[in-house]
């Protein structure tokens, strides 16, 4: 049951991360203890906990009542958009600490580059809030930091001021949307994409392409979405609520995509939402 946590990736910090995680979805905050339940029973260690003070409770809740000891999860953490400066990053994160029922992240990220309450000065802000993480991770409560939905152009501006780069960056990447600008700029700085599909994305599992793809390999369209993800060198977050689809994820790692059936993905239609740009949306 734990083959899907122990296969495993090193950041460039030396910390080993699950090469699998679990994205917790906090739009379907009903179902959310429950599939917290579910993924660790498919194996699961790895957790990506979304930036909600009612999500990370009820993960807390599910993980505790599950009896897996702390030092078998790997949970990621985020600095939340009300929260970009260097005081209120490390008072945020104490916050979910105490909701969720631990003293210390595996992963620390900033959620979003550019949020509209501190777009005014972006500049400022995005580098006090970079140096909070910092601080998190020289007090020993963050094993590794990073980035989520970053620009090329931000995981820039970061590495221009920071002391500790960036060991990881989440990002949205699936068939249909290689976000080759965030992709490339990561691999060259050797930070770790660790990769998602978008909130809704039922029209991308269910498209008739991806559907040809799974027939072919005999695995689901999800699983395909994630076998692309590890031919590009990313992590995965996966998600679902079956179990057996959870554990089967463990087979992602008995085949590989051909590289034109790679080229055509990356150029398929791209059924998910069109690309959110963090520095003009209104969030």
């Amino acid at each position: 049951m734990k083959a899907i946590s122990t296969i495993t990736t090193a950041l460039h910090n030396g910390t080993v991360i699950p090469s699998l995680g679990y994205r917790i979805d906090k739009d379907n905050i009903d179902d959310l203890y429950d599939s917290v339940r579910t993924a660790l029973d498919a194996g699961f260690r790895h957790f990506d906990l979304p930036v909600d003070p009612d999500s990370e409770k009820l993960a807390g809740q599910a993980l505790r009542d599950s009896g897996v000891p702390r030092n078998e999860l790997f949970l990621t953490f985020k600095v939340g958009n009300d929260d970009h400066s260097h005081d209120l990053v490390l008072r945020g994160l104490e916050r979910s600490f105490k909701r969720v029922g631990t003293d210390y992240a595996d992963l620390f990220l900033v959620n979003w580059p550019n949020p509209l309450k501190f777009r005014d000065d972006y500049e400022k802000s995005s580098i006090d809030t970079w140096r909070g993480v910092e601080e998190a991770y020289k007090m020993g409560k963050a094993r590794a930091v990073g980035l989520a939905n970053s620009h090329a152009h931000h995981i820039e501006h970061i590495l221009e001021h920071a002391e500790i780069a960036p060991m990881a960056n989440q990002a949205r990447i699936y068939p249909g949307f290689p976000f080759e600008n965030n992709l490339n700029c990561a691999n060259d700085h050797a930070i770790q994409t660790i990769g998602f599909l978008p909130p809704r994305h039922d029209e991308i599992l269910k498209s008739r392409e991806l559907q040809i793809f799974a027939e072919k390999y005999n695995v689901t369209t999800r699983h395909i979405c994630i076998r692309y993800l590890l031919e590009k060198g990313c992590l995965a977050l996966c998600q679902g609520k079956d179990l057996s689809e959870l554990k089967d994820c463990v087979h992602v790692f008995d085949f590989s995509l051909t590289e034109d059936d790679m080229k055509f993905l990356d150029h398929m239609k791209n059924y998910g939402m069109e690309m959110i740009d963090p520095d003009t949306c209104d969030f």
